[in-house]
């Protein structure tokens, strides 16, 4: 799952990376505090999360570079790159050389001091966690704050929806208008001409990163890419589900389909948007954008004025 969403999702996997690294950090400090096969487990979890920090960092690397690299100078950037990480490490180093010592100094001198308690001797441990709560708490906020400002010129679907919501809200309402008798095309064509002015450029899209992230488990309402078997619902035979396809999005590569609600508590619809072979990304954006538009429509219109699913749809 993790893998076909690298490309599109490049500052979520960024920002895990760098938690399963403080997670990995933390499980490794806490080892020690364990015993036997409890030990084994904490630093087997522990190498685990390396393992995904790894994998998620080095699959976002590439996407991050060629995005600064915006004059195909990715060799610059590299080596660029190469240099501050390694002036990072040492001086990374030589404070961490200077806070060993002077935590090794501390502890020696409680060590000596014939007067001292159980609560003189953790002093060291007590400084030890909460310099490392203190510089976990910042790298996390630093990873936080530098890929929220990272402004990507490619979309995905969360990006896509904070891009094009002004036209897919006045799209649905258009299309309301015109299914109730309210208005006609050339009302709508006038509209839609001046919402495409509305639309930004993808590097001026600021997404939520926490909605972003909770798309990538769960999907919503409206599921790109979906299979023929689950594009098509049961109750429709498969001689008017072919008919269908082969009628309604000739001309297209894409087919939109509704879904009945699957719960018996939440009645909540689910447009599904089937690909052809061959389509391109221009395809995609374009099905995803009509799969919106009819979300949006099946929420404003009340049962009662509700048309069918395949009119709803050919508006």
């Amino acid at each position: 799952m993790a893998s076909s969403n690298f490309d599109s999702h490049v500052k979520e996997y960024r920002l895990f990376a760098d938690v399963m690294n403080d997670v990995f950090l933390t499980l490794d400090m806490l080892a020690p505090y364990f015993e036997g096969d409890r030990k084994l487990l904490v630093l087997g979890f522990a190498t685990l999360c390396r393992v995904m920090c790894g994998m998620a960092a080095g699959a976002t690397k590439g996407a991050i570079t060629q995005h600064f690299a915006i004059k195909g100078n990715m060799a610059d950037l590299n080596a660029k790159e190469g240099t501050q990480e390694t002036l990072v490490s040492l001086t990374g180093m030589i404070l961490g050389i200077v806070l060993a010592k002077y935590l090794h100094r501390l502890e020696k001198s409680f060590t000596h001091d014939e007067n001292n308690n159980d609560s003189d001797v953790n002093t060291a441990t007590i400084v030890t966690w909460t310099v490392f709560i203190i510089l976990t708490l910042l790298h996390l906020w630093a990873n936080y704050v530098g890929v929220k400002i990272l402004r990507l010129r490619t979309l995905n679907t969360e990006r896509a929806t904070v891009a094009l919501q002004p036209v897919i809200d006045g799209c649905a309402a258009d299309c309301c208008a015109i299914l109730r008798g309210k208005q006609d095309w050339n009302g709508m064509k006038l509209s839609q001409e001046s919402l495409l002015k509305t639309i930004p450029e993808p590097s001026g899209v600021c997404e939520s990163l926490w909605a972003s992230t909770i798309g990538l488990f769960c999907p919503g309402t409206v599921l790109l890419g979906v299979p023929l078997s689950k594009g098509v619902h049961e109750s429709m035979p498969r001689n008017d589900a072919l008919h269908y396809l082969n009628t309604q999005f000739i001309d297209e590569r894409y087919t939109v389909t509704i879904l009945p609600s699957s719960s018996r508590w939440k009645k909540t619809e689910k447009v599904a948007i089937m690909l052809r072979v061959g389509a391109s990304n221009e395809d995609e954006l374009i099905s995803f954008v009509h799969a919106k538009i009819v979300e949006r429509c099946t929420k404003i219109l009340p049962g009662s004025d509700r048309p069918t699913d395949r009119k709803l749809i050919s508006v």
